[in-house]
């Protein structure tokens, strides 16, 4: 089974495919930028730019499933946002379609509920543009998986982070060793519909969101961040941190 992995020289898509090259998957890396290190042994890097549709459908030919990790991951302008994460992603599912690629992962973000007050039931509640753009390609997703036959598996990433490092991490933290077994499990697990969404954590002890979807894809995390000595009592607000309390660019 071959994948594609956008945003290969990016923290999660580098970990990513050196960790399942090292499996002996076969993978095809795409980015914008050259990674700052040789790629893995046994992969392919293709330097692209998602707005460039042609070069994307090129690149997810002969795929199993996309990964798709490219996109800005901080807060910006609406145009900006829109441009490199609605746009890009949409191109990337586009690819999938035209080259008849059975699996699409979208990365998508916990900041899609961002603005619900800690302790409060999860419900769609955006904090930022960076959300909002998550929010959408979630949205696109779901179209493509309904009108294409495509199934799509979207991650809503907590904090990716190589430990817990502040106080609400002991919730939203994600292990780059879980990152790994969850995308991988993602895009290669038989799935019994074609559109799934996930919150994409360890196993955190006081996690606020559900682990729906979890046992569809068998994903068991090793890491929880009650491994980890206290960073002191929580006083955020929100549940997505320091993006809910920013003013809008």
């Amino acid at each position: 089974m071959a994948l594609l992995i956008t945003g290969a020289a990016g923290a999660i898509g580098a970990r990513l495919a050196a960790d399942l090259a090292a499996c002996g998957i076969p993978l095809r890396l795409l980015d914008l930028r050259a990674p700052a290190d040789a790629p893995p042994t046994g992969t392919e890097f293709v330097q692209a730019d998602l707005y460039d549709q042609v070069a994307v459908e090129k690149a997810a030919a002969g795929m199993s499933a996309v990964v798709h990790l490219a996109g800005i991951t901080r807060e910006g302008p609406f145009a900006e946002m829109a441009k490199h994460n609605i746009i890009g992603t949409h191109h990337v599912l586009e690819a999938a379609r035209r080259q008849r690629v059975p699996r699409v992962v979208l990365a998508s973000s916990h900041h899609v509920t961002g603005m619900n007050p800690v302790g409060v039931p999860t419900s769609l509640a955006p904090d930022s543009f960076y959300a909002v753009s998550k929010v959408t390609i979630e949205a696109l997703g779901h179209l493509y998986a309904h009108k294409t036959g495509m199934e799509i598996v979207v991650i809503r990433i907590g904090s990716y982070r190589a430990r817990p490092i502040e106080p609400r991490h002991r919730a939203t933290w994600l292990s780059p060793r879980d990152a790994t077994t969850l995308l991988h499990a993602a895009a290669t697990r038989p799935l019994p519909s074609r559109f799934l969404t996930v919150y994409g954590t360890s196993g955190n002890t006081e996690s606020w969101w559900p682990r729906t979807g979890w046992d569809t894809l068998g994903y068991q995390p090793i890491d929880n961040a009650d491994q980890h000595p206290s960073s002191g009592p929580l006083t955020d607000q929100f549940t997505g941190g320091s993006f809910a309390d920013h003013e809008l660019p």
